[in-house]
């Protein structure tokens, strides 16, 4: 259960992938090792089933707040029986959380949702369990121009800084002294003061950049300078950008071993950047 509940919990807000269309058809297991059709209606009928659906979505309520710093988070179960249910099949799970900061990554709203109608997690003992199927989930975020500044603050991000300052230094270049983000038009600006050799005064450089997504990642787009007090080149920046983009970076939270990911849109609309996709938690080896 470990593995699919970390995985949710990181789901706040993108390899090998089944997209949704793809879902539907090929990657959705028909359901097998059901209870019985009367064991079923009777754990409906005796609200046995609403009852476990309730219990199980506070407990996978508890295992996300014990991954997240702080935040509200809420979960939706939907199983087919009691019995169903602690073998570890059910029909879909729903999580969505507002406000939630995983360790530095700030997300003002995000929504995942189990694409297929079948699910199953068996229990292995020592509470562990066993992904029998793999199991797609839709997922869609919304990150607001204060929450990528929040996250450019953290010591995670601080450290690509870092990374960045070390080559700068050793080249003797320039030194990146703060980094900060605006959401306007569409557009992402980046504001970067930096300090050079044998200059007295730091630097500021300002560029705009689109945002796309190509194979499955969000990357900068048609960067320009939109005021630039020194001699950098575009293109250097880019690269630059590219390494520290907060956005990728806070994606990365989604990277698991144990599962694929893709983003499929991303969009600035209102201050916002709305990103959608898909991740498949992958089925355990037998």
């Amino acid at each position: 259960m470990k593995k699919i509940i970390f995985t949710l919990a990181l789901l706040l807000t993108a390899s090998q992938m089944c997209m949704a269309k793809e879902c539907e058809t090929s990657c959705c297991p028909a359901p097998y090792d059901l209870t019985s059709g009367f064991s079923r209606f009777v754990s409906t009928a005796t609200g046995q089933n609403f009852i476990a659906e309730k219990v199980g979505e506070s407990l996978v309520k508890k295992a996300i707040k014990k991954n997240i710093v702080s935040g509200k988070v809420s979960a939706k179960l939907d199983s087919y029986s009691t019995r169903d249910l602690k073998a570890g099949r059910f029909k879909s799970l729903e999580i969505t959380g507002k406000d939630v900061d995983v360790e530095g990554i700030y997300i003002s709203y995000f929504n995942a949702k189990t694409l297929c109608n079948f699910n199953y997690i068996a229990p292995s003992g020592d509470n562990n369990y066993i992904v029998k199927e793999n199991i797609p989930i839709a997922f869609n975020t919304e990150i607001t121009e204060d929450d990528l500044n929040k996250t450019m603050n953290s010591s995670d991000y601080k450290r690509l800084i870092d990374d960045i300052n070390n080559i700068g230094g050793s080249l003797n270049i320039f030194q990146i002294i703060s980094t900060s983000v605006k959401l306007k038009n569409g557009k992402m600006y980046y504001i970067v003061r930096y300090a050079m050799p044998f200059v007295r005064k730091s630097k500021e450089v300002v560029i705009s950049s689109d945002i796309n997504v190509e194979n499955g990642k969000i990357v900068l787009a048609n960067t320009n300078f939109v005021r630039n007090n020194s001699l950098m080149d575009i293109d250097k920046f880019s690269s630059i950008l590219n390494y520290i983009n907060p956005l990728d970076f806070s994606a990365k939270i989604l990277e698991n071993k144990d599962a694929n990911f893709s983003i499929k849109n991303v969009k600035i609309s209102d201050q916002k950047i709305n990103i959608d996709g898909i991740i498949t938690v992958l089925k355990d080896k037998e």
